[in-house]
């Protein structure tokens, strides 16, 4: 159970918004679109990520609030009903939205997978800890989202009676694609699809420890610093893609003893990329995907990480060269090596744009990500992993 936030305004209906422009508000809402942002700040450079999440109850049907914790907006999904606490009314872009700020608090009130009919929907109501003022407006919300999803429904419905002509065989091939918000719905073991854009990547540097740092990785980042390599490779197993001679905070070893992918349990050493995240969105909400060795080689066009790390050494070793801070046997070494890597493609560099281009939100077309959904796990270890993607072809 939350713990219970003081209240800076009244609870309002949306279309009530432009008469609190400055002052804070309590807004009960559904939700229809989370989407991830990010914005910089023009003095200091900085990058901040936020969630923009648009939501709708029966006075007005879209506005738009803006999260910037992720312990607000980590688990709201499309379909949910929220009591948004302490939200600030402002003015933005000739129009009006809610921020959250540090006196801020988000509950879910009725989860999306409940509000699937009318029936049982009075008990779910009264069995909110909330006063009867706040009741009587979730009951409003929760009808009006009701009737939201039955208009949807009936939609979804003309649409593919209008596409009846379609082969079975496509039919077939998206049974099993969700929206992101249906992942969190999943109770056993099982492979998904789901249509996605790629928001950004995250990088722990200690993938045994809740301590270890993270490293952000989006467009913005990568304009200051190209030098991402060692965030992204290690010595490790090119089997089962665990990272090798790893050591936690106390000095000692994490990695497994054996190789679960080789009969005869030994590891393959090489160069690997280190598991990470990256934060997939479509318009039901977000969800972070666990990419472990053989995932990252399709995420990055199946270049392997040996490849950049190889070429990225080279490159290291010709700018040294160049500023003349080798010895006379290692400048012969090094000129002998650039020579010989010229007629090479240069994966380094390829791998960075890859990368780039990747990260380029709003240009890409959705990739289909075929996800390994374990709920056993939690989300931040790993419950949704990914195994494949592909792209598909307009």
């Amino acid at each position: 159970m939350a713990a219970a936030v003081s209240w800076y305004g009244p609870l309002i209906d949306l279309s009530a918004a432009a008469s609190h422009v400055g002052g804070f508000v309590q807004l009960l809402v559904a939700v229809r679109r989370v989407l991830p942002h990010q914005e910089q700040n023009a003095a200091t450079g900085r990058t901040y990520q936020k969630t923009i999440v648009e939501v709708g109850d029966d006075t007005r049907s879209s506005f738009c609030v803006s999260l910037w914790s992720s312990k607000h907006s980590s688990c709201i999904i499309a379909g949910d009903v929220l009591l948004m606490q302490n939200i600030k009314i402002v003015e933005f872009r000739n129009g009006l939205e809610g921020r959250a700020s540090q006196l801020s608090a988000v509950q879910v009130l009725l989860n999306s997978k409940d509000l699937t009919s009318a029936e049982g929907l009075g008990e779910l109501v009264t069995r909110c800890k909330v006063g009867d003022a706040t009741k009587s407006k979730l009951r409003r919300v929760a009808e009006w989202t009701l009737c939201t999803k039955r208009a949807l429904g009936e939609s979804n419905q003309q649409v593919q009676a209008m596409t009846k002509n379609w082969t079975e065989s496509k039919e077939k091939e998206s049974a099993d694609l969700l929206c992101v918000s249906g992942l969190f719905s999943q109770k056993k073991l099982c492979n998904m699809s789901v249509y996605a854009c790629i928001a950004k990547m995250v990088v722990v540097s200690s993938p045994a420890s809740h301590l270890g740092q993270l490293s952000v990785v989006d467009k913005l980042s990568l304009k200051a610093n190209n030098d991402i390599v060692r965030d992204f490779i290690t010595t490790g197993c090119k089997l089962c893609g665990s990272p090798l001679y790893h050591k936690n905070l106390h000095g000692e070893n994490t990695f497994a003893i054996d190789c679960p992918n080789n009969p005869k349990y030994l590891h393959v050493p090489g160069q690997i990329y280190k598991p990470f995240m990256i934060y997939v969105y479509d318009q039901s909400g977000q969800v972070p995907l666990l990419v472990r060795n053989k995932a990252a080689e399709m995420l990055f066009a199946n270049i392997i990480a040996d490849d950049v790390s190889k070429c990225y050494k080279s490159h290291m070793l010709s700018e040294t060269y160049e500023s003349g801070n080798l010895s006379a046997s290692g400048t012969i070494d090094a000129v002998g090596k650039r020579r010989k890597n010229e007629q090479k493609p240069n994966f380094h560099q390829i791998w960075l744009i890859v990368i780039k281009c990747i990260l380029n939100q709003g240009s890409n077309s959705p990739f289909c990500f075929q996800i390994l959904v374990n709920p056993e796990k939690n989300v931040e270890e790993g419950r949704f992993e990914l195994v494949s993607l592909t792209m598909p072809i307009p």
